[in-house]
C-alpha cells in the first residue's frame, strides 16, 4: 500500500525531513517483516536569478534501504525485581516452548546479545551478564508487547562448540507465545 504525505517545497541544497506513519497488523504472525521504502519527488527547476520555480517539473524517486520491522519495536522492556513469581503467576498453561541450534553464533555473550537485541525484552536478575567460565546459561527477559499484554522469555544456553538453546515464552496470549519461540 502506498502512502503519501503532504506536499513540501524543499529548495537545493536544503536539508528537509520527511516522516511515514505505519499501521502495524493485528495478526502478531504478520510481523517480522521487511518493507521496501521509495521517496517519490517531484523535480522542478528554479530561474537563478528570481528563486522562482518552474510551473511544471519532472517526478523522480530514489531508493531508500529496506525498512526492518522486527518483535524488538513491538515490545516495551519491562523490569521485574521477581521474574520467578511473574514466571509461576503466568502457568504451564500459558506457555510454549521451541529448542534450537544457532551455528553462526560462537558463545554463550554473543548468544545472549544477539537475543536480548533481538527480543529487545528487558534482562532480568542480571541473566544478560555470564561469566566467562561458563558452558550454560539461563537468560530471563520481560517485555509488554504493543497490544499492552505482559510477556516473558526464559531460554537455557548450551554451548559446546555451537550455541543449543531451549526457548520459553510465557503470556497470556497463546498467539504471541508462538510467534516468539517461532521468531527465532
Amino acid at each position: 500500500k502506498q502512502w503519501y504525505q503532504r506536499r513540501v517545497a524543499i529548495t537545493a541544497g536544503t536539508p528537509g525531513t520527511c516522516y511515514t506513519l505505519l499501521q502495524l497488523p493485528k495478526d502478531p504472525s504478520l510481523v517480522p517483516a521487511t518493507s521496501a521504502c521509495n521517496l517519490k519527488f517531484l523535480v522542478k527547476d528554479c530561474d537563478p536569478n528570481s528563486g522562482e520555480a518552474d510551473a511544471v517539473g519532472y517526478e523522480d524517486e530514489y531508493v531508500l534501504e529496506d525498512l526492518d520491522i522486527g518483535l524488538n519495536i513491538l515490545i516495551q522492556r519491562v523490569f521485574k525485581t521477581n521474574f520467578a513469581a511473574s514466571w509461576d503467576e503466568q502457568g504451564d498453561e500459558n506457555q510454549a516452548e521451541e529448542t534450537y541450534s544457532l551455528n553462526t553464533v560462537k558463545s554463550l555473550n554473543g548468544a545472549v546479545d544477539q537475543l536480548v537485541n533481538f527480543f529487545g525484552m528487558q534482562p532480568c536478575e542480571r541473566s544478560d551478564r555470564v561469566p566467562d567460565d561458563k558452558t550454560a546459561h539461563t537468560l530471563l527477559l520481560a517485555g509488554q508487547y504493543k497490544d499492552g499484554v505482559e510477556c516473558l522469555i526464559k531460554t537455557r544456553i548450551v554451548f559446546d562448540g555451537v550455541v543449543n538453546m531451549k526457548i520459553c515464552a510465557r503470556s497470556a496470549d497463546p498467539a504471541l507465545n508462538e510467534l516468539l519461540v517461532s521468531s527465532i
